[in-house]
């Protein structure tokens, strides 16, 4: 492991950039936002792990309705109430299935990155289903915010893809949570443990 040093005020912090544990393993090791962002991001994307938590929650465009085949995820496009066309598969279906597409702001003691997370971990987040959600907001607005806004500082372990993205000549990191996980206090305290012991 890698110790850095970083000045923050009046004191220096060291950080272990290549510690493992809570939440990172031999191919994904623990980061903080800071030290991703310090990272030469070229062509090849960085894959990290980081215990987070959720400070903010975009509602709008949160979720999509999808094309109900299971290989094809493409929105479609609503011609009737009966009628969903997706241009991918060149069908008309009688129904469609919601996907979620839900961007968060994820804070660690460094700073903070929006991050999309998309079905699996989205729904995982939420505790309910895509299809549950998007009927809450069709029957009950209230409801769909207040499930929502349970995200709200709620903690997790987070495996990241970052990479970097370029938009109308401008180039940024993109950051994609590839899976989210209870916790681990345990073996969140060991890697705290290893990172203080290496600071000796």
């Amino acid at each position: 492991a890698v110790v850095s040093t970083q000045s923050t005020g009046d004191m220096d912090v060291k950080q272990m950039s290549g510690s493992q544990g809570g939440g990172g393993n031999m191919t994904t090791p623990f980061k903080t936002f800071q030290e991703i962002k310090q990272v030469n991001i070229q062509d090849k994307p960085e894959y990290f792990s980081n215990t987070a938590s959720v400070v903010f929650v975009k509602k709008d465009n949160c979720m999509y309705q999808a094309c109900p085949t299971a290989e094809c995820n493409k929105k479609v496009i609503q011609e009737s109430d009966t009628e969903f066309r997706c241009e991918k598969c060149d069908k008309v279906h009688p129904n469609f299935k919601y996907r979620l597409m839900l961007t968060v702001k994820l804070a660690d003691f460094t700073g903070a990155e929006w991050v999309t997370c998309f079905q699996d971990s989205a729904e995982k987040m939420l505790g309910i289903s895509a299809d549950e959600l998007g009927a809450l907001k069709e029957n009950d607005q209230m409801a769909f915010e207040t499930t929502l806004n349970k995200l709200n500082f709620a903690t997790h372990t987070f495996k990241i893809r970052a990479r970097l993205d370029t938009y109308m000549d401008e180039t940024r990191m993109k950051c994609t949570a590839l899976s989210v996980e209870k916790v681990d206090f345990a073996a969140e305290g060991r890697r705290l443990l290893a990172e203080i012991r290496a600071l000796s």
